[in-house]
């Protein structure tokens, strides 16, 4: 599996409607774009102004189709509008592709 990691850490003037809008886009991501095997959003627990995403793919060529998708372009747009900063961390592991259901 490729896992795509990615910490929005949002700008402190974002109320509470804009970050759960965005966590919702995110969210809908799952079960949208066909190269998506497993999708994770939530809030930091030591960082009130963070929030993660967790995305599993098959493999780097998923990962590229993701990032294209239209569907995904809006969520790049509302993410930064919204963040100070955006971490990246792409990984593979040995974990087979239908190891994780996907979900939200």
């Amino acid at each position: 599996m490729l896992w795509h990691v990615v910490k929005f850490r949002i700008r402190p003037e974002v109320g509470a409607d804009e970050r759960d809008a965005f966590t919702a886009l995110l969210g809908g991501l799952a079960g949208v774009v066909p190269s998506l095997r497993f999708a994770r959003v939530a809030p930091s627990l030591d960082e009130p102004d963070v929030i993660g995403l967790l995305t599993g793919f098959d493999d780097v060529a998923g990962l590229e189709a993701y990032k294209v998708h239209e569907a995904h372009l809006p969520v790049i747009a509302m993410a930064k509008a919204l963040s100070a900063e955006i971490t990246r961390l792409d990984m593979v592991t040995a974990d087979p592709p239908d190891a994780l259901a996907l979900s939200v």
